[in-house]
């Protein structure tokens, strides 16, 4: 997965998330907002703190307030020793770490897609791991990724519908970037972020990323292209991957496949009047 530049001299020190999904709210309290989630073995700036909470900014450059149960605190020191560790990728969709190199042990940790953990052995059919607070375990080998392997995925139409594909029947949460719950925007940042391609977290700035299409229809669209909607160009509000023949993937109620072509049982008309932009991110 691509590094991001986590040094920061704003920073007052860093966090490293402890848990499989993160929470990131608008205020400091658990019953506010949700904004944004984070992911194990992600390393946040904390900014500032307040009573049970960090004020952080993830590595997409949102900023929010992070519960100090969902990290471990380190320094600059600490978090490049993190940053610079050899790692494995969660790429199951769901996946546990055990505390023997079987499927009996006693569980440490759940897993989603995209957490990371520090590699340190093989051991038959597992990876011996190291959990953000020390803690050690095992990760059966075919639900991860390894750096080298990871960093050699090449974003493509196909593996771009092969990922999205894999979340279908995920339920729709407000501020989700997870296999636990995506909104649209964090359903497309992910499958893209597995595949080394980073992309802004909001539908907003996400559609002003690559080459503007010169038409929605779906003889300009190639799989892979990104679909905004919304009631202008100022007012964009979802977004989803174009696959091919008219249908396109969304989080919507649930990660679903509707279609673009009147008269196909998965068309839907609302959505489609509010069809009003397409990107090609991926370029040929």
């Amino acid at each position: 997965m691509p590094q991001w530049n986590w040094q920061s001299p704003e920073a007052l020190k860093y966090g490293i998330v402890t848990i499989s999904v993160a929470n990131i709210r608008r205020l400091s309290v658990f019953q506010s907002e949700l904004v944004n989630q984070t992911l194990m073995g992600t390393i946040v700036q904390i900014l500032d703190e307040r009573d049970e909470f960090y004020y952080i900014r993830n590595w997409d450059g949102y900023t929010g307030w992070l519960s100090k149960l969902s990290v471990t605190v380190t320094n600059e020191a600490g978090a490049r020793a993190w940053a610079e560790a050899e790692k494995v990728l969660v790429t199951a969709n769901y996946g546990i770490v055990q505390i023997t190199p079987n499927t009996t042990g006693e569980i440490l940790t759940d897993l989603v897609p995209g957490v990371e953990l520090k590699y340190l052995e093989n051991s038959g059919d597992f990876f011996r791991v190291e959990l953000p607070d020390k803690r050690s375990g095992y990760v059966p080998q075919q639900m991860v990724r390894r750096n080298a392997e990871q960093q050699a995925i090449q974003a493509s139409p196909h593996a771009v519908e092969e990922t999205a594909r894999r979340f279908l029947g995920i339920p729709y949460l407000w501020g989700g970037t997870s296999a636990k719950g995506f909104d649209c925007s964090g359903f497309v940042q992910t499958v893209f972020r597995l595949l080394n391609v980073n992309l802004p977290r909001d539908t907003g700035p996400m559609s002003r990323v690559g080459t503007v299409i010169d038409s929605l229809h779906p003889d300009y669209l190639h799989a892979g292209d990104l679909i905004f909607f919304g009631k202008s160009p100022e007012r964009i509000n979802h977004v989803a991957i174009y696959l091919r023949n008219g249908h396109y993937i969304h989080a919507y109620g649930w990660v679903r496949i509707n279609s673009m072509v009147p008269g196909e049982a998965l068309y839907n008309e609302r959505l489609h009047k509010l069809m009003i932009k397409a990107v090609r991110i991926l370029q040929r």
